[in-house]
């Protein structure tokens, strides 16, 4: 059943599933960004979950898995922006912060 709009369950349901919308998207473009060499790990230590993809470099979604956004401190703004559907765009704009090295894609053998 589901609950009514409004109520405390509602608002706890709405509440998971949007986080599960941003954990999809995170893990997609961490699935993305392993072509570049890059190899981030899923943080959850801030309760929303997070690509750290280095110290002064982190990656979330919004909480409806919609937009990424990435800074030197998480939730923090000024933070990059681009919706998830650009996958491919997000993790080469990631990688090229990262330097030329990591800019290109490589091919798995």
């Amino acid at each position: 059943m589901i609950p009514p709009y409004g109520t405390p369950a509602s608002d706890r349901l709405n509440a998971v599933t949007r986080q599960a919308s941003a954990i999809t998207a995170l893990k997609s473009l961490r699935t993305e960004l392993h072509t570049h060499r890059i190899y981030p790990e899923i943080s959850y230590d801030e309760g929303q979950p997070r690509l750290v993809v280095i110290a002064e470099l982190t990656v979330w979604a919004d909480r409806a898995g919609t937009v990424f956004c990435w800074g030197a401190v998480h939730l923090e703004e000024p933070a990059d922006h681009a919706p998830v559907d650009d996958l491919g765009k997000v993790a080469h704009r990631i990688a090229a912060r990262l330097g030329k090295h990591y800019a290109e894609p490589v091919t798995p053998p």
